[in-house]
């Protein structure tokens, strides 16, 4: 089997326009330089036949020396960054079209005001160049498959979708669960009968970060006219296009015993982050989906 300690494959493609940026800086506790940077990347691309726009946040933080006391060249890199024309500067036409190819996805939790957990993801990046190639918001991540599922709306009716939720194993052994979207009946049946719960598999997909039109009635009764009300809310979806045929040789594949224990090291944490909201002292976390996740067939 293989080694927990082994990180998944987590690799994010983002090539788009520049909309905005924003930075700051420090000194760590060993009195190291810093900087960190937020930033947001618009990307035009089509998926399923239908184009999509998506505004997609990344962060980037970077100490100013490596451990061995080089220049840090992601440190650098934020600092290029600075130089770059976002649209929020010089309108969307003018503003530079940037590439990161080497970014990541990390689970983001933290406990809202109203005390519910909320379960997300974030993009992280380390480098930046401008690009000139084709839009694209695209991950290739290695899952331990934990779960799988129909979709259901608010109402408990399927939507159609299936959804994959699946550990993806970090430095030093930390475990991070993702729940990822499968769309279209020919792949959610190529999913279903060639994916398992405890499979390690690889998947390849859209990262989608837009928000949608809802419409309700503005009825509060039997009678009278019905005054349609819209309003948005955000989505942000990990979309599978596609994956390994089937689960990964035992020799590539993580053992759910170890899945298991890193599962429950991330429930701890997961814990503690709600006590510590409890008294107030809860770290504020940058955005994410409201996806909250429970119990797995394989515990």
């Amino acid at each position: 089997m293989k080694n927990i300690l082994e990180q998944a494959t987590n690799k994010v493609t983002i090539v788009g326009k520049l909309l905005d940026a924003t930075f700051n800086h420090g000194t760590t506790k060993t009195g190291q330089p810093y900087e960190r940077a937020n930033l947001t990347v618009r990307v035009s691309q089509s998926y399923g036949g239908n184009d999509e726009v998506s505004e997609i946040p990344v962060s980037m933080f970077a100490s100013q020396f490596t451990s061995k006391g080089t220049p840090n060249p992601a440190f650098q890199s934020i600092e290029d960054l600075k130089e770059m024309k976002t649209a929020q500067n010089v309108g969307y036409d003018a503003a530079d079209t940037i590439r990161i190819t080497n970014g990541s996805i990390r689970e983001n939790n933290f406990v809202a005001r109203s005390g519910q957990l909320i379960n997300g993801w974030q993009i992280n990046a380390s480098f930046i160049n401008k690009g000139s190639t084709a839009d694209v918001a695209s991950y290739t991540l290695d899952v331990f498959i934990m779960d799988m599922h129909d979709e259901e709306d608010r109402n408990g009716e399927p939507t159609g979708r299936l959804i994959v939720k699946g550990g993806i194993v970090q430095y030093n052994g930390k475990l991070d669960v993702l729940e990822f979207i499968v769309e279209g009946n020919d792949k959610i049946d190529y999913i279903q009968r060639n994916w398992n719960v405890n499979d390690t598999v690889t998947v390849k997909g859209r990262i989608r970060v837009t928000s949608v039109e809802v419409k309700s009635s503005g009825s509060e009764g039997s009678w009278g006219e019905e005054i349609p009300e819209e309003s948005t809310r955000m989505v942000r979806e990990l979309v599978i296009s596609t994956g390994s045929d089937e689960g990964k040789e035992e020799e590539f594949a993580y053992d759910p015993a170890d899945i298991r224990k890193a599962f429950k090291v991330r429930q701890a944490e997961i814990e503690q982050l709600q006590i510590d909201a409890k008294k107030g002292s809860a770290p504020k976390a940058a955005q994410a989906a409201a996806s909250t996740p429970s119990k797995y067939d394989w515990e």
